[in-house]
């Protein structure tokens, strides 16, 4: 329903557009525009202890998408996507009752990923109206959840700023979040909510320091909304030859908004110390979110996949909180002229209220770039269960191509 009211909007302004402008103008914007296309095939094995079959997911996602040319400072974006279970759903989709397999959250589905009108009349600003992908800092606590079949996006107005030297300035009103699970899914499809971003980030010599706040207010989930200010500090510094050091902190305090229940309140902290040199990068982490032992720190609009195990068995932060102590190591090689990137990572996980053992993880991740436009990609998570959710073990194997 408001992805629609947005496309009438857009629409309106495009007809008011016409108005002003020649013909000829509005036939190059839109002939003359930039066509995009997004092929990925992955197959994704699941074995977890308490289910009854294994999951064996092969999915494929064709996103379709065109940019129209400019007129008067305003263009078009819009793209397609259709994602299909290839040999039928041999795992639980969220939304097909089989839930005698694993959730692999891929379900079959066909649906307008982003629709938005931009405008970049104005120096150094970029105005989007619609829906669309929103990706802040890290994805930490707002992002697209890219690795999903079906990316997460936002019915949103959003302003990009870059008018102060080094200083970023981004701003948005999210009125609805179009989740993974697809717009079609019987329970799961959007998050109805009246959501303000503010983020500021400045860039400088040792790295860039972000100051953010985030006010979700759920209308579907009254209760949990939340606001979340931060400080987040990440960079780089280089030392003789080929070697540097690399750095994250990261503080935020959360607590109730609106109608947020008063029970909400927890903290987060990220420290995070690498050291690069030539090919190999190590780096270890050390991650909390808080808790008082009732309702965790919580990051809904996260990227959530690409933080505490790919096993996915912290999607949301459990009620005694959780504590992530990590270690990477990426090594980058090639292979026929073609870098291959591999990726181990340890994860130990444990409560921040209570002193609980939830249990270890240690994933391992095979990229490799087979051109400008394709990359093949072998993934691993073996998750295990201390006193924490259950042993689980995923495999995936997958290729994409885009323009």
């Amino acid at each position: 329903m408001i992805c629609k009211r947005l496309g009438s909007v857009i629409v309106i302004l495009l007809l008011f557009i016409a108005k002003v402008v020649m013909a000829d103008d509005i036939g190059d914007a839109l002939t003359k525009g930039k066509t995009s296309l997004d092929l990925r095939y992955r197959f994704e094995s699941v074995s977890q202890d308490g289910k009854e079959k294994n999951a064996a997911a092969s999915t494929f996602r064709l996103r379709l998408g065109y940019t129209t040319g400019k007129f008067y400072g305003f263009n078009l974006h819009v793209d397609m996507e259709t994602i299909q279970a290839i040999g039928g759903e041999n795992y639980d989709s969220t939304d097909n009752s089989k839930v005698e397999y694993p959730i692999v959250a891929d379900a079959a589905d066909t649906e307008l990923n982003q629709v938005f009108l931009a405008y970049t009349g104005v120096p150094n600003t970029v105005f989007k109206l619609g829906r669309q992908r929103i990706k802040i800092d890290n994805d930490r606590f707002i992002g697209n959840v890219g690795w999903r079949q079906n990316e997460q996006t936002y019915d949103a107005f959003q302003i990009i700023n870059t008018s102060v030297s080094n200083l970023t300035v981004t701003l948005a009103y999210i009125t609805n979040v179009n989740r993974v699970f697809g717009e079609h899914h019987s329970t799961l499809s959007d998050i109805n909510m009246n959501t303000g971003i503010l983020n500021f980030r400045y860039d400088f010599l040792l790295g860039g320091l972000s100051a953010y706040g985030y006010f979700l207010d759920n209308k579907d989930n009254p209760a949990s909304s939340h606001r979340t200010l931060g400080l987040r500090f990440a960079g780089s510094h280089g030392f003789s030859g080929s070697t540097k050091a690399v750095y994250t902190l990261e503080h935020a305090v959360q607590d109730e908004y609106k109608d947020g229940v008063d029970l909400i309140g927890a903290s987060y902290y990220l420290v995070e110390l690498g050291l690069v040199w030539n090919n190999l990068t190590v780096k270890g982490g050390y991650e909390v979110l808080g808790s008082d032992g009732i309702i965790g720190f919580a990051t809904p609009l996260a990227t959530l996949h690409a933080f505490n195990g790919w096993a996915d068995k912290f999607l949301s932060t459990p009620s005694e909180g959780l504590i992530d102590l990590y270690f990477q190591l990426d090594y980058k090689l090639r292979a026929r002229g073609r870098p291959i990137v591999l990726r181990v990572v340890y994860h130990k996980f444990d409560s921040d209220h209570a002193s609980i053992s939830y249990g270890n993880e240690i994933d391992f991740q095979l990229l490799y770039t087979l051109g400008k436009n394709s990359s093949l990609i072998l993934k691993y998570a073996g998750y295990s269960a201390d006193e924490f959710a259950s042993d689980t073990t995923k495999f995936w194997a997958g290729f994409q191509y885009r323009f």
